[in-house]
């Protein structure tokens, strides 16, 4: 009889352990290996079709030229055999200024056309890539590590060897905004930092994956999908941390709160922003909160907030002194 019980026990104890070790990989996977949002994946269901009877809806923008957008094609090469592909965006009259766009995970650059058109008005040249994994970027796996600021250092090596480009800002979305904070701290180019709906860490996006998935069985799930993202990354969640990081950058940040955010992300964002150590920091969002001050004569449209940010912080007069080392791929 207590054989029996002891067999069922460790069946019972092995039967968890192997519940929390496929709920685990299961919640961190897409984290690792996002989904691949292109304009293939975006048509897959006419994939019968020939190339000229294809018909995209009016509704989905899939190329700046639909916005009347004049670009050209901005890959750069990373090392062998692993390139990043985006856009870059620029007038017959180009500005001294270029806004580099960091998508979302799990998006691309084509999430960021429409955001590239209204800044592209606001008398800016505009850069789109695909972070890696994403997109039609190389890469199998999404890791933030010493890579993916290379990968950045890179990017703005060729912006700068453009002669549109004398001085740079960066606008980071969700959990770019970790790319973005981690690569300005070892890189001095970029001159305006903006974050739209950041994202306080990876810790933080784990839990909000694990709770999304399995609610109830969130918190006994948690630690083991934390774990088990170090496996696969060789990196620990919590060290990827955008307070820390903000805790350690002097570069003007502005924290932009979109329509979009859940009371969740607006609390994130807020301590966030309140944690930030930059001499210039602002906050901006578009609806009145009773925990956030704002200006009477704010900007009410989240893009003129975020060019009055560059703008008051980036003189025309004196642009930032070029580091020429690579070309992209124009």
């Amino acid at each position: 009889m207590l054989k029996k019980g002891i067999i069922a026990s460790l069946i019972c104890i092995g039967s968890l352990l192997l519940f929390l070790y496929f709920t685990s990989l299961f919640s961190i996977s897409e984290l690792i290996y996002p989904n691949r949002v292109t304009v293939k994946s975006l048509t897959s269901e006419f994939h019968n079709l020939k190339k000229n009877e294809l018909v995209i809806d009016k509704d989905i923008t899939v190329s700046p030229s639909q916005l009347n957008l004049t670009y050209r094609n901005f890959d750069v090469l990373i090392h062998d055999q692993f390139t990043l592909h985006g856009w870059y965006i620029t007038g017959e009259q180009p500005a001294k200024t270029t806004v580099l766009l960091l998508h979302d995970w799990n998006e691309s650059k084509l999430s960021m056309i429409k955001a590239a058109e209204a800044l592209y008005q606001l008398g800016f040249n505009i850069c789109i890539i695909d972070l890696p994994a994403h997109g039609e970027s190389d890469g199998e796996k999404f890791i933030i590590d010493q890579s993916m600021n290379h990968c950045l250092e890179v990017v703005a090596d060729s912006l700068f060897c453009l002669y549109e480009t004398d001085n740079l800002a960066v606008v980071a979305n969700g959990l770019s905004g970790i790319v973005a904070a981690s690569w300005t701290k070892v890189d001095g180019r970029n001159q305006c930092l903006i974050l739209v709906d950041p994202v306080p860490g990876m810790t933080a996006k784990i839990n909000e994956l694990v709770k999304e998935k399995w609610n109830g069985l969130s918190m006994l799930i948690s630690q083991f999908a934390q774990i088990m993202y170090h496996q696969k990354t060789g990196i620990d969640a919590d060290s990827l941390n955008l307070q820390e990081y903000l805790g350690q950058l002097r570069t003007p940040l502005l924290v932009a709160i979109s329509d979009s955010a859940t009371d969740i992300e607006i609390i994130e964002s807020v301590r966030i922003f309140e944690s930030a150590k930059s001499p210039n920091k602002k906050i901006w969002t578009n609806q009145t909160r009773s925990f956030i001050r704002i200006d009477t004569d704010a900007e009410k449209n989240m893009f003129r907030a975020m060019a009055a940010f560059i703008n008051s912080n980036i003189s025309s007069d004196k642009p930032k002194i070029k580091v020429r080392k690579r070309i992209a791929a124009l």
